[in-house]
């Protein structure tokens, strides 16, 4: 089912495996991987602007082939709406901020090296308190905006 899609969307909150399973899919399905932090964040965590990041991500989905990792809601309709398949990750914030919290260990100890960030962005010791606000808030408030984006598009969800 899967192996005939050839533009992919995996969404969900933060720490809930897109990044991995994003890895994974590429490589058992010859697709190239885009994560869209990658692209987003500048060095020092500096975001990138609305105009520009729109012509980023219309330039992303022009392509023909491409499996794309990440959330930044003001731009999933339009991505949603060019792609073939999407998985949208939905999973407890406890389990997600666990995950990140393990993930931000591992970075630091050197046992894991984040292929999925920007160049000159370092993840913290300390998770800061918005990002962990937005993690622990995302399955109120993000994802019905999701949701309500998918049923606007009348994407199948099959």
């Amino acid at each position: 089912m899967i192996q005939n899609k050839e533009r992919i969307l995996i969404v969900g909150n933060s720490g809930s495996g897109k990044s991995t399973f994003g890895k994974l899919l590429s490589k058992k399905l010859n697709l190239p991987l885009i994560h869209l932090d990658k692209f987003f964040w500048k060095a020092g965590w500096e975001p990138t602007l609305n105009e520009e990041w729109d012509e980023v991500i219309k330039d992303m989905i022009s392509k023909d082939k491409w499996i794309i990792e990440g959330n930044y809601t003001r731009t999933f309709k339009v991505r949603a709406l060019r792609s073939d398949h999407i998985f949208f990750y939905d999973y407890s914030s406890i389990l997600c901020l666990y995950r990140i919290y393990k993930r931000v260990i591992k970075s630091k100890l050197k046992l894991e090296n984040r292929t999925d960030m920007a160049d000159g962005c370092y993840e913290p010791w300390i998770i800061d308190r918005e990002f962990t606000k937005f993690v622990w808030t995302y399955n109120k408030l993000v994802r019905p905006r999701m949701y309500s984006a998918l049923e606007e598009i009348n994407y199948d969800k099959k």
